[in-house]
Formats: C-alpha cells, structure tokens, sequence
C-alpha cells in the first residue's frame, strides 16, 4: 500500500524556503519549531516500525543526474510494491525518500540502498533518515 500523507517533505520544504529568504513573515522561532516538529514525525514513524532510506541528490543540473535519479524512482518504486507499506516523498531538488514498514520491510530496504549505492554520482548522500539536516 503507498501512503500519500508525507509528513516530512513539506515542512523541508518550507524550511528550504525559509533558509532562502522566501519566508520573511515567519515568527523567529518557526524554524526551530518545524525542526522539532520532524524530529518527532520520525520518531513516531520508527515507533511505528517504519524505516526511512533518503538520498540527498542536490539541484538536478544536467540529463545524467535526471537519468539517475528516474532510474532510482523507478527502482524505488518497484520495491515499493513488494512491501504491505510504503510511501515514496521528498523535495525536488534537494532529495529522495523511501519509507518501508511489514514483515519484508528490512529485505526491501537493503534494496533500496543497494540501487541507490548502485547509482549514486560522487555528490550524492545516502543516509537513514527522512530528516536532510541542515545547520
């Protein structure tokens, strides 16, 4: 089953946003408090026996790195389909997140990163949370 509800991608996004300047109406501490916000969404998720694989692949700046990363959705997504649950989310371009849970879910997570260390050009970051840290 694929969940649509992400609860990560758009607040990172609006976090994106804000470390742009594109948020100048926020409180000071809207930040921090949507940082705190995702540290809890994950935690809830791991409780819930969900794990997370995300590549970080930064701005898409040529067809290699479109290719890539079409490659890895695709694959992604096959995985996806063999598992009871899963959810595909993440923020263009920035990074890619696939979240497993049920009985198979460790198998199809090795996988997951096996097709991204696969594919992976030198820049991007392979790691096991859907949280992208940034300072």
């Amino acid at each position: 089953m694929q969940d649509i509800y992400d609860p990560f991608s758009y607040l990172q996004n609006e976090i994106r946003a804000h470390d742009a300047g594109l948020r100048p109406d926020w409180d000071a501490n809207q930040r921090d408090h949507y940082l705190e916000v995702l540290l809890i969404e994950e935690a809830q998720e791991i409780a819930w026996g969900r794990r997370h694989l995300t590549v970080v692949h930064g701005e898409v700046l040529d067809d290699v790195d479109a290719e890539l990363l079409d490659e890895l959705f695709a694959a992604w997504e096959d995985i996806a389909g063999r598992v009871a649950w899963a959810r595909l989310g993440g923020v263009p371009d920035d990074h890619m997140t696939i979240t497993l849970a049920g009985p198979h879910s460790e198998d199809a997570l090795t996988l997951a990163s096996d097709a991204a260390l696969q594919l992976r050009p030198r820049h991007w970051i392979v790691t096991d949370t859907p949280i992208v840290r940034r300072p």
